[in-house]
């Protein structure tokens, strides 16, 4: 016996020795950085803000000349044949031809009623829109993160009101078996123990299997692989005095809102760029050309040229099968759909505003109320815990006791909880996450 005892305790100091792997701890802060940084919904907003930026050129509307150099050689090798008027035949087989080209040629729009410049336009109005859009984007992808967070940390917590339920359901499972022994209690005592004891611990792998799922959707705002294992905080700040914003503010700072003004510019700009096609344009050609060409056969040995050349192009829209005046209709409506789509999105943010801090408030309410409630819970079982010691107090007392402290607690960290994502959901239409 007193071998397996030395054995034992080997394989003890043996397993103490070897370092675990501690988890990695994961601040709010931190998965706040990841998610900027590796969030799929925000790289795809901002890879579209990087096409809207490289598209605003001044080339790409059309306010820069187009440049080409070009160059080529042809040959060929015939079997010529020509009769002159005076009856001369002039026959050659096999004769090869060469020819040599080369030149520089330049076009430019000289005038088309100003589409040029607002097509420039219109692209920058294009980068102002992927500006909001990825504006909008952040704050939606910090909401995401935050409230996924404190998904992981509600999770954790009542995690915790279990494990406390589980201690002190083991507690009296141990005094009543104890009592029963003794024969000072009832073996029934002792059983309901034993099954609030297991009823419990069921609870306690239902909730590690929602841990799980909140970390993994945790991760996948994040970028990260959807099976990482993170340490979270114990509990997270939560503001409780935040102060409802001036209507006319939240629509000046909502970058959706900003992302619709932008649209309706857009759509104006449109409909302008659709009538000028009514007005004549002007192009404007120049060059410099040099051609050579070299002959076996026929009446000219060889033919060369080289100098500049200039043009001008006047184009006059006659009639386009009604394509103009379809066009121009077309983007009137596109205006008019855009500012009804904005006037839509004014009304939906004011509405989601007034829920968003509706839920707030009610939320903070009902975290001060649970907050006084525990205290009051976990007096009345340190009183009952007492009287059961010295066998006053029954165990059906005392259950109820456990029972209503560790609802109590985790009603308190659901509250928390709760309160957290109200307050992050008014900070996020206010447009004020950071």
């Amino acid at each position: 016996m007193s071998f397996i005892k030395h054995y034992l305790l080997i394989l003890l100091v043996f397993a103490l020795a070897v370092p675990l792997k501690a988890q990695e701890f994961l601040s709010l802060d931190s998965a706040l950085a990841r998610a900027l940084a590796y969030n799929y919904d925000l790289q795809i907003v901002g890879l579209n803000k990087q096409v809207a930026q490289t598209n605003h050129a001044l080339g790409a509307a059309g306010l820069l000349p187009q440049i080409n150099g070009s160059a080529g050689i042809n040959s060929s090798i015939a079997n010529s044949k020509i009769e002159r008027s005076d009856g001369v035949l002039m026959e050659s087989n096999g004769a090869q031809t060469l020819s040599y080209e080369a030149g520089i040629n330049a076009s430019f729009t000289v005038f088309a009623a100003g589409r040029a410049f607002l097509l420039y336009r219109q692209l920058g109005k294009q980068v102002s829109f992927a500006d909001a859009s990825f504006r909008a984007q952040i704050q939606s992808t910090l909401s995401a993160v935050i409230q996924a967070y404190a998904s992981v940390v509600n999770n954790q917590q009542q995690a915790v009101a279990l494990d406390t339920a589980i201690s002190l359901a083991k507690a009296r499972m141990d005094l009543s078996k104890a009592k029963y022994d003794i024969g000072t209690s009832a073996k029934v005592d002792y059983l309901q123990a034993r099954v609030d004891y297991n009823a419990a611990r069921s609870q306690r792998l239902s909730q590690d299997a929602g841990h799980s799922a909140a970390l993994a959707q945790l991760n996948e705002l994040m970028g990260a692989d959807a099976a990482h294992i993170y340490q979270v905080a114990d509990s997270l700040p939560i503001q409780l005095n935040l102060r409802p914003a001036d209507s006319s503010l939240l629509a000046a700072k909502s970058p959706l809102l900003e992302a619709q003004r932008i649209n309706i510019e857009m759509a104006r700009l449109n409909q302008r760029i659709a009538r000028s096609n009514y007005f004549p344009s002007l192009d404007a050609t120049a060059g410099y050309n040099y051609s050579s060409t070299l002959s076996g056969a026929g009446l000219l040995k060889s033919n060369r040229s080289i100098g500049p050349g200039v043009g001008l192009s006047l184009n006059v829209p006659l009639f386009q099968a009604g394509s103009m005046r379809r066009n121009e209709k077309l983007a009137s409506l596109s205006e008019l759909n855009a500012e009804l789509e904005y006037a839509r999105q004014e009304r939906a943010i004011a509405r989601q505003y007034r829920t968003a801090w509706t839920a707030y408030q009610n939320a903070v309410a009902a975290f001060n109320l649970e907050q006084e409630n525990l205290g009051y819970a976990r007096e009345n079982l340190d009183i009952q815990q007492a009287r059961f010691r010295v066998g006053v107090a029954t165990s059906i007392e005392l259950r109820e006791a456990e029972n209503s402290y560790t609802a109590s607690l985790a009603r308190y960290f659901n509250a928390a909880y709760q309160a957290k994502v109200a307050e992050t959901q008014v900070l996020e239409t206010e447009a004020s996450l950071q």
